[in-house]
C-alpha cells in the first residue's frame, strides 16, 4: 500500500545608513621621534555623502488563502522599503487563471490587519520611508479555484541620482488559493503490466510498473511517499524515477519498501514516482 505523509506548513535587516548622511573620518599616527613622549599626528580629513540606494521587498502575510464564499477575497501582503531613502512603489497584481480577477488594491489605512472598504483606501502606489513597511490588500474575485495563484508586485520609482540595488527596485510575492475543506494532499496509484513476449497478462516474469502521483492542495512540509513491494514480487533495481528522472536505489529502498522524501511542497504541486517489480 502506498502512503503519503504530509504536515501542513504554517525580517528585520540592519538599518541602512540614511541617504545624504555625511561620513567624516580622520586617521591618527602616533610616533616617538627625539622625545620620550609619543607624538600624535592627524591625517587630513576625508568626507563622503551616502548615496540613495533603492530596493524593493514584498511578502505575503500567509503563503496560502482559503477560498471564501464572500467576494472579493482580500489577500494581505506587506510592502517594505529595505533601501536608505524615501521611495514610492507602484503596485500591481496578476493571476494565473482565466476567470480569476484582481478587482483592486487597498492599503491597510488603520493598520488593523482587516480589510474594511469604508476605511482602507484604494491605492496604486505607496510611499515608504527608509526601513518602513505597509500592509496592502489585493482583492481577488471571479473564479476562485483551488491552486490558483495571485501575484502582487511592487516597483520602485527611484529618487533622483539614486542607485538601484540588487533587487533592481522590483519585488513580487504570491499567494495560492486552497480549499481548506479538502484534504491537504492526496496520493493516486496506478499499475501497468508487461508480460514476457508481449501482452498484459499478470504471469510469472511479468513486469508491473507502479505509478504514484502525489497532489498537494495546500502547502505541506516534510512530505514523503512510501510503497511496499507486495509479496510474490521482486523489486527491479534501478527502476525508481521521480518526475521521469532516474533516482539511485541507495536511500530510496528500505528493505522491500520504496521511500521517496519530497520535502516541503507548495500548494498546487504534483509529483510523480514510478518503479518496477517482477511477478515471481
Amino acid at each position: 500500500m502506498a502512503i503519503v505523509t504530509a504536515v501542513t506548513a504554517a525580517h528585520a535587516a540592519p538599518a541602512a545608513t540614511p541617504a545624504g548622511q555625511r561620513i567624516v573620518n580622520t586617521a591618527h599616527l602616533t610616533v616617538r621621534s627625539g622625545t620620550a613622549y609619543p607624538v600624535a599626528i592627524d591625517s587630513n580629513t576625508v568626507e563622503i555623502a551616502v548615496d540613495a540606494l533603492v530596493e524593493a521587498a514584498i511578502a505575503p502575510e500567509r503563503p496560502t488563502a482559503s477560498i471564501a464564499d464572500a467576494q472579493p477575497q482580500p489577500l494581505a501582503f506587506t510592502v517594505a522599503n529595505p533601501g536608505n531613502a524615501p521611495t514610492a512603489y507602484r503596485l500591481s497584481a496578476a493571476t494565473d487563471r482565466d476567470g480569476l480577477t484582481v478587482a483592486t488594491i487597498a492599503a491597510d489605512t488603520d493598520d488593523d490587519g482587516r480589510y474594511d472598504p469604508a476605511i482602507d483606501r484604494i491605492v496604486t502606489t505607496v510611499t515608504l520611508a527608509a526601513g518602513a513597511q505597509q500592509r496592502i490588500f489585493v482583492l481577488a474575485g471571479g473564479a476562485l479555484a483551488p491552486g490558483a495563484a495571485i501575484t502582487a508586485t511592487a516597483v520602485a520609482v527611484p529618487p533622483a541620482a539614486a542607485t538601484v540595488g540588487a533587487t533592481g527596485g522590483r519585488a513580487s510575492a504570491t499567494v495560492r488559493l486552497v480549499d481548506t475543506a479538502a484534504p491537504a494532499a492526496r496520493l493516486d496509484k496506478a499499475q501497468s503490466v508487461a508480460a514476457p513476449g508481449g501482452g498484459t497478462r499478470a504471469v510469472a516474469g511479468a513486469v508491473v510498473t507502479y505509478t504514484l502521483t502525489a497532489r498537494f492542495a495546500r502547502d505541506c512540509a516534510a512530505a514523503e511517499v512510501s510503497d511496499a513491494v507486495p509479496e510474490g514480487m521482486r523489486f527491479v533495481p534501478g527502476s525508481i524515477t521521480l518526475d521521469d528522472q532516474p533516482l539511485a536505489d541507495a536511500g530510496r529502498l528500505d528493505g522491500t519498501t520504496v521511500r521517496i522524501a519530497l520535502g516541503d511542497m507548495p500548494a498546487g504541486a504534483v509529483r510523480q514516482i514510478r518503479f518496477n517489480a517482477i511477478i515471481l
